[in-house]
């Protein structure tokens, strides 16, 4: 069997400071694959929220260990004056056995699919990944 998926990232801007919390770029409330590419790693997730998901790493609750990892790293190397680029999916299309046909993100296994394919990626392209 044959399977590919096909997307394109859409760089929405990057992670800001305001009063002491990071600030993320506007996003649609829609589902979707996210990337997060910081001086020296890059991190993927999905989501059914992708608002509501941003707004967890700005704020993380006291159990929320990634949110808090990452709000801290982000956090860190916005203070230093570096970047923190926001990438997000919220199209993507899969062919099996050649047939093309639109990927619903609203269904996990579709946003895990996607995700799964760009870590892959990052992990053969060199990238130093956040994930793992």
């Amino acid at each position: 069997m044959e399977v590919a998926v096909q997307f394109s990232w859409r760089d929405v801007g990057h992670v800001n400071i305001d009063c002491d919390r990071l600030l993320f770029p506007v996003v649609p409330e829609a589902p979707g694959v996210y990337r997060f590419t910081l001086d020296g790693g890059v991190y993927f997730g999905e989501t059914d929220r992708l608002k509501r998901r941003f707004q967890h790493y700005r704020t993380p609750g006291p159990s929320q260990s990634t949110n808090i990892r990452l709000n801290a790293k982000m956090r860190e190397l916005v203070e230093a004056g570096g970047r923190v680029e926001v990438s997000i999916i919220t199209d993507a299309e899969l062919a099996v056995q050649g047939i093309r046909q639109p990927l619903d993100l609203g269904h996990k296994a579709g946003r895990l699919l996607i995700e799964s394919a760009a870590i892959t990626t990052g992990q053969l392209s060199g990238l130093t990944l956040l994930n793992l």
